[in-house]
């Protein structure tokens, strides 16, 4: 019993070592052996023997160095993933729709669709048999499989979702509670699978993607249309586990405020969210108070959406842009409150109206009443990790696994 469990534990060590190396080696261009065992503190002879393996394996390549011409000797050898061999497809599902997108790991589109799901009455084998369908006619009609070894899909939705388990808990609206994803997906597409919670995915992609610009400690916070967040946290081997989904939308910031989905009152969502937002704006909207919305909308009420009240804040409006950035402000108190909380080293924002410099700026004016929040920042990759994002957790859970499909 004691041999096996030296065993297995000699085999835990030399996955997770294979695994640390492809994370470097993904992060650079092109890296020395000898940068590697400084890197990750291994030595030279375990980093040769790993890496031997990984090329023989076909998932690593070396390049010679481009060097000054007047140097002499051996030039330096770089190994690099074999980015182009590979593929990996990210599902971002939601309440009407689902997306994919694959992609090679050099991140070039492969291909990509949009699929609504209002045909399938919220039922989760509709809607997963038709994620099947038209995934299975894109890998055909592409020719991925010819031409790549597909690591598998990455799976995001919004909810509570167990990823060890692979099970929507609740979603809010997509489909019915505690619904197996990856087991009933599994049996109709025998490839690595990964659920993940949205907010989850998309914190990775925001790490995976600029791993070497952001601490081991970071929160990430998503605004739009409602107020999500999700917290990093690990201290000696990153993986797709390390994110844990925070209910930021529900702290109550206004105990005496308007009634929240959650059955508390005041939360956050109930003044910031967009549907707070234009609810507010639509209680005043007239010729007087609101006049370019007005005229945006032709007077319509049920016109009001994020786009006309951004155009509308842009302009003056001073009823909407009071709405706007009150929503900011408590917006602004939730990030700091949440530094409080859960002390972390650097804080990303994402979100469409972070596109908008007016609004970026208002929030950047809000926070600076507060100490230390010069750690807040805003996304490398705003909007654009819908898909990414669980296309990355595919691909880390590929080097998770020490690149062994």
């Amino acid at each position: 019993m004691r041999h096996n469990a030296s065993g297995m534990n000699m085999l835990d060590v030399k996955i997770k070592n294979r695994s640390a190396i492809l994370n470097v080696i993904y992060q650079s261009d092109g890296i020395s052996r000898k940068d590697i065992a400084s890197t990750l503190g291994l030595t030279p002879a375990a980093i040769t023997l790993i890496t031997t393996d990984l090329i023989k394996e076909g998932v690593l390549s070396e390049s010679t160095a481009d060097g000054n011409n007047f140097r002499k000797g051996r030039k330096e050898v770089l190994l690099k993933i074999n980015k182009k061999k590979y593929a990996a497809i990210g599902v971002y599902i939601t309440r009407h729709k689902f997306r994919m997108l694959c992609i090679d790991l050099d991140n070039h589109i492969l291909f990509e669709d949009t699929v609504y799901t209002d045909d399938c009455n919220k039922n989760y084998t509709m809607i997963l048999d038709k994620l099947c369908r038209c995934l299975e006619a894109h890998l055909h009609s592409n020719h991925i499989l010819d031409n790549y070894a597909l690591i598998g899909m990455g799976i995001s939705t919004n909810g509570i979702v167990d990823s060890m388990e692979g099970v929507s808990l609740r979603s809010y609206g997509i489909w019915e509670r505690n619904v197996p994803v990856i087991s009933y997906l599994y049996k109709k597409l025998q490839m690595p699978l990964l659920l993940t919670n949205n907010i989850c995915s998309l914190a990775h992609g925001e790490y995976f993607l600029s791993h070497m610009d952001h601490p081991d400690d970071m929160l990430f916070i998503k605004y739009g249309p409602g107020v999500g967040a999700a917290r990093l946290v690990y201290e000696n081997f990153f993986n797709i586990f390390n994110f844990q989904a925070v209910e930021l939308g529900h702290v109550i910031v206004e105990p005496s405020g308007a009634p929240c989905i959650c059955g508390n009152v005041g939360c956050l969502e109930t003044i910031a969210s967009y549907d707070s937002i234009e609810s507010a704006i639509k209680n005043v909207m007239s010729t007087d108070t609101t006049p370019k919305l007005y005229e945006l909308t032709d007077g319509k009420p049920e016109n009001i959406s994020m786009e006309q009240v951004v155009k509308a804040y842009d302009l003056g409006d001073i009823a909407v842009v009071a709405a706007v950035n009150r929503a900011v402000h408590f917006l602004a108190l939730s990030i700091r409150n949440a530094m409080c909380m859960f002390a972390p080293k650097k804080i990303v924002l994402y979100g469409e109206l972070f596109e908008h410099p007016s609004i970026k700026q208002e929030l950047r004016n809000q926070l600076s009443h507060y100490t230390e929040t010069q750690i807040v920042r805003f996304s490398h990759y705003n909007l654009q990790l819908d898909l990414l994002g669980p296309a990355t957790t595919i691909i880390q859970n590929f080097f998770q696994n020490g690149g062994k499909l």
